[in-house]
């Protein structure tokens, strides 16, 4: 059966069985059932075990045949070896797709091999299936939480795939705090009959995603991934950590999903070609989204810096150095016109340093300046509309240095949208005092703690703009 179909009623379903649902609340049957319920999916859901007639309160069927009405996909969480049977349960009931939540398969040796072909083999090429040893998956636009926990984002433009059950679930909630939404997550687990390659092209087509994040311990097709992402990524950016870099590591994705995962150098070599963003932690990987997400793509390498503080200031200018970039000097008409909003002390070529004042005149009027010069293609700014306010001034309420704060980023907001440029903010105490940070993101514009992280994620924009241009020139 058609992929898609599938995935188009596992991420979509209007119903739904949980088989091996419990009434043990330690159970995963039990915290799967659950977590759908309280995660707000609101079409029909059926728990199936042959020991219960209730479970939470709904009717509960011995067999998927036995439920009176059409199932869209099933959650199977039973024992492996009970599994090959299930799957001839829904091929005969019409089921399209399964999550296969069990483990003890592929990732346990021979015996697990041979369960998995007998799952196949009665699923008659009817029923395609996420898995099996994974953690489930999650679908904002469904309000459906089919993991352990009940969490959805609220919104999000991302799709979320991770090998990794376990860990893949934590990035998926940590995403939200990071500054990112993910509308639908996948833990792919072994990918025994679905794969990442699936996934890649099934998402590409997915008009309410408009980025790919793959969390990837190895992949057993990996041409068909590589030819895959190529063309994707032509599409929808793809942001991509990859694990198992060592030969210890490789050990143990091999024992964790039964993974194969192959010389380091080889993927980083066949992700550049194909031009998928390789992150190499967490940090970095939504660093990159929010980038990629909310940032035009610059059309050159020359950036401009603007600072409240000298040292920093020179800190990003090195940064954006080692990623390729460039930090031009300023036309001397706007340099004389940037002195006369700051100290004589300060410094007008670029990095700008406004010094540490407090001139409201000099934070708006100086990145308009330096983003009108033909030579900067994109900004990176630090303390503007981020200071330390309420350090500063610890007597004032909280509620009128909110409306400082709003007031100051907005003006700010306004000029940077003036331009087709990036603009990205370090603000260093955005964990500290994150309302600023708060209005700048909530407006798409992107804000990071340290002149690195800023620094890289200019230099990931660039290098996807330089990407598209060759993918441009070779379809040509």
């Amino acid at each position: 059966m058609d992929v898609k179909e599938a995935l188009d009623r596992i991420l979509m379903p209007k119903s739904i069985a949980v088989i091996g649902a419990s009434k043990d609340p330690f159970k995963w049957g039990h915290m799967l059932l659950s977590s759908i319920m309280k995660g707000g999916f609101e079409g029909d859901l059926y728990p199936v075990n042959p020991r219960e007639t209730e479970i939470l309160g709904l009717k509960c069927y011995p067999t998927v045949k036995d439920i009176p009405g059409d199932v869209d996909m099933a959650v199977v969480v039973v024992p492996a070896r009970v599994v090959p049977s299930i799957f001839k349960d829904l091929a005969e009931k019409g089921v399209k797709g399964a999550v296969v939540i069990s483990s003890g398969f592929g990732e346990t040796g021979e015996e697990g091999e041979k369960l998995v072909e007998e799952v196949k083999l009665n699923a008659q090429g009817k029923v395609r299936f996420i898995g099996p040893n994974c953690m489930g998956i999650c679908s904002s636009p469904a309000k459906l939480s089919a993991l352990m926990v009940p969490f959805l984002h609220e919104k999000g433009e991302v799709a979320f795939i991770s090998q990794s059950g376990g860990y893949g679930l934590q990035l998926y909630i940590r995403a939200s705090a990071m500054g990112v939404g993910i509308n639908k997550f996948i833990s792919s687990g072994n990918e025994s009959d679905i794969t990442s390659a699936d996934y890649l092209r099934y998402f590409a087509e997915d008009p309410t995603v408009n980025l790919i994040c793959m969390y990837i311990e190895g992949l057993k097709r990996g041409r068909e991934w590589y030819e895959t992402a190529r063309e994707v990524s032509k599409k929808k950016p793809i942001v991509v950590i990859k694990v198992g870099t060592t030969e210890e590591g490789g050990k143990a994705a091999a024992s964790h999903t039964g993974a194969l995962t192959g010389s380091d150098r080889v993927y980083d070599a066949a992700f550049k070609q194909a031009g998928v963003i390789r992150a190499y932690d967490a940090v970095e990987m939504f660093d990159y989204v929010k980038g990629l997400l909310y940032s035009p793509l610059p059309k050159g390498d020359g950036v401009g810096v603007v600072s409240n503080s000298g040292g920093i200031a020179v800190e990003t200018a090195d940064a954006l150095i080692k990623n390729g970039l460039r930090v031009p000097e300023l036309s001397e008409e706007a340099q004389r016109e940037i002195m006369r909003l700051i100290p004589e002390f300060g410094n007008p070529r670029n990095p700008v340093d406004l010094t540490a004042s407090l001139n409201m005149n000099s934070f708006l009027r100086v990145p308009d300046i330096v983003l009108s010069q033909e030579n900067i293609h994109g900004l990176i700014t630090v303390g503007l509309g981020t200071t330390i306010l309420k350090t500063m001034f610890p007597d004032v309420a909280p509620e009128d240095l909110g409306s400082i704060y709003r007031w100051l980023n907005e003006q700010l907001i306004a000029i940077y949208r003036k331009y087709e440029k990036p603009v990205l903010v370090i603000n260093p105490g955005a964990d500290i005092e994150p309302e600023a940070a708060r209005v700048m993101e909530e407006a798409r514009i992107p804000v990071y703690t340290t002149p690195e992280r800023a620094a890289d994620v200019m230099g990931v924009l660039y290098r996807r703009r330089l990407y598209l241009e060759r993918a441009g020139e070779d379809e040509d």
